[in-house]
């Protein structure tokens, strides 16, 4: 809707981007905090998001678990004779687009999707549900919200259900999946951010069908651009459910968090509280 307002001034691509970039982190990130404080009376440490200084590790992990799942899909995809890789580029333009798309994923994206779904929902609902059973439910939500809003923008005559296709609600299910692991395994939303920032510049920057793109690749089969997008998704959940299991806090999957205000715990119950917080 904001996009559709824009166009019809005339704003620049660039100028819309990082206006909806600064719109939808500067919504969606009080509206949660307001929910946290005031409705649900539960602490912001709840959601598992750091600090910045803190989560940076965590940070830098989401993006080499990205680096490590799209190597194995490039690998297998050409093993598999989908896919070539052409050659490698390190052009001075498509660095530069990467270095101003950056912050503006960020902020419209990875930041305000993961505090939203990984974050604020998938912790009230590990409240009361198993952590499977909210991991399912939270990618339900995830999968129902795009869907709902292009319900909305259809209503009033500004949308269409072409890009609510089988392959975008796979895609949705794989990448609600993967990210919630990520928070699960790591017990911090960082992670997430990671993954999900360099997931968005992998399929539009660095694994591409294209010369400005910095490992060219070319599909000789609809598989090997499958192999990519959601293969590499694929892989990453097979080796966060690896890591589940054989972490030494491993964990427990039938687990229910009530996520209690701070004064309602005990001195000793404090220490005792669990590593994975849901």
């Amino acid at each position: 809707m904001i996009a559709t307002t824009a166009s019809s001034y005339e704003i620049p691509t660039l100028g819309l981007q990082i206006l909806l970039a600064v719109v939808t982190t500067s919504v969606s990130v009080p509206l949660i905090y307001l929910l946290r404080r005031y409705v649900d009376q539960r602490p912001w440490s709840g959601l598992g998001l750091s600090s910045p200084p803190s989560g940076f590790r965590y940070f830098l992990l989401g993006i080499g678990l990205l680096a490590l799942v799209t190597t194995a899909a490039l690998l297998i995809g050409s093993a598999a004779g989908w896919l070539r890789i052409v050659a490698f580029h390190f052009p001075v333009a498509t660095m530069l687009v990467i270095l101003i798309n950056v912050p503006i994923a960020f902020f419209y994206e990875a930041f305000p999707e993961e505090l939203t779904f990984r974050g604020y929902v998938f912790r009230n609902l590990n409240t009361r549900f198993p952590r499977w059973l909210a991991l399912i439910l939270q990618v339900v939500l995830f999968v129902l919200a795009p869907i709902a809003v292009t319900g909305f923008m259809i209503a009033i005559g500004i949308g269409t259900w072409d890009l609510i296709t089988v392959e975008y609600i796979i895609n949705l299910i794989a990448f609600g999946t993967v990210l919630q692991l990520c928070r699960i395994v790591s017990n911090n939303l960082w992670m997430n951010i990671g993954f999900h920032l360099a997931w968005l510049e992998m399929v539009r920057y660095v694994v591409v069908p294209s010369n400005y793109a910095l490992i060219e690749i070319e599909y000789l089969s609809i598989w090997g651009n499958y192999m990519v997008t959601i293969g590499s998704v694929i892989i990453g959940i097979i080796l966060l459910v690896v890591w589940s299991l054989r972490s030494k806090n491993r964990i427990d999957w039938n687990g229910v968090e009530p996520d209690l205000p701070p004064n309602s715990y005990p001195e000793t119950k404090k220490a005792a509280l669990p590593t994975h917080s849901g």
